[in-house]
C-alpha cells in the first residue's frame, strides 16, 4: 500500500511519548520498515520537520542533525515540487483558505491518487468529498 505522509505525522516519530497518537505515527514507521507500505512524501516535508524539530525546545542542534540523518536515511520516496503539484497546491489553497504549505500535501495526493496521512487539523477541514485524507488517529 503507498500512502502520502504530512509532517505533522513523520515529526510525531521523534516527539515524546505523552504526544498525542505518537504510538500511530510508529505504527506507520514500523509498516513501512516492514515494507509492508510505501510512503511519498512531497521535499517541502524535510524543511517542515526540519523547522519543527529546530523550535522544538527538547533538541539541541546535535540532535536535530541527527534526527534529520536518520530521516534521510530511511530514504522514503521524495518528490520533488513541480509545476503541476504548485498549480494544484495554489488551487486548493484558495479554494480551502488554506496555506500553501499544507495544500501541497493534499495536491501530492490528489495527483498520485493516493490517501494523505496527516495529524494537521487544517486537512481535516479540507476533507472533501474525492479527497483521500486520513487522519492518524483513523489509520
Amino acid at each position: 500500500m503507498d500512502y502520502i505522509l504530512d509532517s505533522s505525522v513523520i515529526v510525531k516519530w521523534f516527539s515524546r511519548m505523552e504526544e498525542t497518537n505518537h504510538e500511530d505515527a510508529l505504527k506507520i514507521l514500523q509498516l513501512y520498515r516492514d515494507e509492508r507500505i510505501n510512503i511519498f512524501i512531497p521535499d517541502l516535508a524535510i524543511y517542515e520537520v526540519s523547522n519543527a524539530l529546530r523550535y522544538n525546545k527538547n533538541f539541541n542542534q546535535e540532535e536535530v542533525s541527527r534526527l534529520m540523518k536518520a530521516l534521510l536515511g530511511l530514504e522514503l520516496e521524495i518528490i520533488n515540487l513541480s509545476n503541476i503539484i504548485i498549480i494544484e497546491a495554489l488551487g486548493i489553497a484558495y479554494k480551502d483558505n488554506i496555506t500553501v504549505y499544507d495544500s501541497v500535501f493534499i495536491a501530492l495526493s490528489n495527483l498520485m491518487e493516493l490517501t494523505l496521512i496527516t495529524a494537521n487539523p487544517k486537512h481535516q477541514s479540507s476533507k472533501k468529498e474525492g479527497r483521500r485524507i486520513l487522519m492518524l488517529a483513523d489509520f
